[in-house]
């Protein structure tokens, strides 16, 4: 089993506010259009990471493949922002709320359609999408089974998750003989 963290999404709060057209002024890659999105756009290609920053001081922080990067990223951000005269109460609150992990479990090729007859919690519309979608029991992950027998966990919110999500998937398919 292969597996590797492809995103990690999550919440910050920075507690103190942002000016953000300052922000936007003062940072390259940044976008800002308040018409459109109340918050800015921060690309920050140093970490690989993308920010969304609201005036309220909370962040969401993109396209991490670890939860230390997004710490690093944050920390780098915040004394960006401090250098620019904005100010801060402790350190930040970091929550993820998303981890996405792709690759391949060694099942080799799998006929979707007795996949999708034979397995619980699934759903399987092959002119909607081309891949079985597994519900984990008792989780908000779904587990995306392809025929190359490759798969993308999301929903969880750490690593240890995705390792539950991924044994609970490899025992149904033993239970049930799939493999």
């Amino acid at each position: 089993m292969s597996l590797k963290v492809e995103n990690v999404v999550a919440s910050i709060d920075l507690h103190g506010e942002i000016d953000v057209e300052k922000v936007a002024n003062e940072l390259d890659s940044v976008q800002y259009n308040p018409s459109v999105f109340p918050g800015a756009v921060y690309k920050m290609e140093s970490f690989g990471v993308t920010f969304l920053i609201f005036y309220s001081g909370k962040l969401v922080c993109t396209g991490a493949k670890s939860v230390e990067t997004i710490r690093k990223a944050t920390e780098k951000l915040k004394r960006t922002l401090e250098a620019m005269g904005m100010k801060f109460r402790g350190e930040p609150e970091i929550q993820v709320q998303n981890i996405v992990a792709a690759g391949d479990l060694g099942f080799g090729t799998l006929d979707l359609d007795i996949v999708a007859l034979t397995l619980p919690n699934v759903e399987y519309e092959p002119e909607i999408f081309p891949g079985v979608v597994y519900r984990v029991r008792n989780s908000r992950m779904t587990i995306l089974i392809f025929n190359s027998g490759k798969v993308v966990v999301s929903g969880a919110r750490t690593e240890e998750d995705i390792r539950r999500a991924v044994e609970e998937l490899t025992r149904d398919f033993e239970k049930y003989g799939l493999i």
